[in-house]
């Protein structure tokens, strides 16, 4: 019988999902007893409950249920490296079999900094344990040395779980508690006229922004916005930080080199230390010197206490991780992933969805959207597009037919992907199509 609504299609596929993965639905339902939610980490929670995972290989997860998928998911972009790499495996168990846990200054904190320092052009930077915090200090940092209270960020943002604007008119509760002004993204009117308001501009410490929303849709900025950000920071005397946690991985020298606008700090994290816990702010040796608790100037010393920023696991897998990570190695997985998202919308297009369903990105990331679509108005907030039950299916689709990803649709491929396992993607992907196009149009 062919299913005639996307409701009752999404109904059988939920049916068909509890069945399917009973040893998943018997872990969430023991969790639950201890843990809100079944889970500790919000973003992996999904409707009637997560997939269980026990094993993991280079680009494939197997369930408790007994089912392998195709990773495309890539660990929200902190999987870079795949499951298994063998080089960074190595380099955590010599971390292991040397000891851990210090108390002291190891040998590979200033190493992995020369790395980072060298690849990103940043002058001096601090380690942190995620992408949430090197934000926090960034942000706390700014306001320090600029004796202002103004923090500019965008609707659609996601800079971590304290940090999280999904519109500009709704903040998470759960943020702390600086002045934001939550602006919309790549609108460079809106830029142009807050030089105007003298109340912003005269107490404006810092700009947040991520040069491609990751959570926010996969929407990249303009080259012209982020230079209008860089002009707004010079003309208010305000530090420029460019979130570049995800997009770091966009290009040799992260997006910012790309584009040729440069920030006053950057932060980073996720892949950077080989899927171990990590997170990075730096910058102008200017505001950074603030953190040296040596210098003799008699000028201001920040206190950055943080008992596993420098633990060894991942600064030692971070040295391996940038070795591994060469320019040629990522352009040829960015350009992989260019030519997916290109046959992703030519599949919207080919079966004449593409008003209803369609791909944006840059390189190895990417978003699907599943909405109503206005021509030249890719930059609406993510919140304002979402189809949420077409959206479902589609995830219950590519679960059914093996593949892993994101529930909002976000893809993240890793060095381990390769055009075979992109074919995969885009058949099933098709299949989903010539089953449900006719109710899209």
């Amino acid at each position: 019988m062919v299913l005639r609504t996307i409701s009752e299609g999404l109904s059988d596929a939920i049916s068909d999902y509890i069945s399917s993965n009973p040893a998943s639905k018997s872990n969430h339902e023991n969790a639950s007893q201890y843990l809100p939610g079944g889970n500790t980490r919000s973003v992996l929670y999904t409707s009637p409950f997560p997939i269980t995972f026990v094993f993991a290989n280079g680009i494939t997860l197997s369930s408790a249920d007994g089912c392998t998928y195709l990773d495309f998911l890539g660990e929200y972009t902190a999987g870079l490296f795949g499951h298994s790499n063998e080089q960074i495996k190595n380099a955590i168990q010599d971390a292991v079999e040397s000891g851990w846990g210090f108390g002291g200054v190891g040998v590979w904190e200033g190493q992995l900094a020369r790395r980072v320092c060298e690849r990103f052009g940043i002058e001096r930077c601090r380690f942190t344990n995620s992408g949430t915090e090197a934000n926090l200090m960034a942000i706390a940092v700014a306001k320090v040395v600029t004796h202002k209270k103004k923090i500019l960020v965008f609707g659609g943002a996601y800079h971590g779980s304290v940090l999280a604007f999904p519109s500009t008119e709704l903040q998470s509760p759960l943020n702390v508690p600086h002045e934001f002004i939550v602006g919309p993204y790549n609108d460079i009117k809106y830029i142009q006229s807050l030089q105007k308001d003298l109340t912003i501009t005269n107490d404006l410490a810092a700009i947040l922004v991520e040069q491609m929303q990751g959570a926010g849709g996969c929407h990249a900025a303009s080259p012209e916005f982020l230079q209008s950000l860089r002009e707004l920071a010079d003309n208010t005397k305000s530090i420029l930080i460019f979130d570049e946690v995800m997009t770091s991985r966009l290009h040799p020298g992260g997006l910012q080199s790309y584009h040729g606008v440069k920030p006053d700090m950057t932060t980073l994290g996720k892949y950077l230390a080989g899927g171990s816990s990590f997170g990075c702010f730096g910058g102008k040796e200017e505001i950074m010197k603030a953190f040296d608790e040596g210098r003799s100037d008699g000028g201001l010393v920040l206190s950055h206490p943080g008992t596993f920023n420098n633990n060894v696991i991942s600064m030692r897998a971070g040295c391996v991780a940038l070795e591994i990570l060469t320019d040629d190695v990522l352009v040829e997985m960015n350009t992989l992933g260019e030519g997916m998202r290109k046959e992703l919308n030519e599949l919207c297009i080919n079966y004449g969805v593409q008003e209803r369903m369609w791909v944006t990105g840059v390189g190895s990331l990417m978003a699907l959207h599943f909405g109503e679509r206005k021509e030249g108005d890719d930059f609406r907030e993510y919140v304002e597009v979402k189809d949420k039950d077409a959206e479902d299916l589609f995830w219950f689709w590519m679960i059914e037919n093996g593949v892993y990803l994101a529930r909002r649709g976000f893809v993240a491929l890793t060095i381990e992907h390769r055009k075979e396992h992109v074919e995969r993607f885009l058949e099933v992907a098709e299949g989903f199509l010539k089953t449900w196009a006719h109710v899209f149009r």
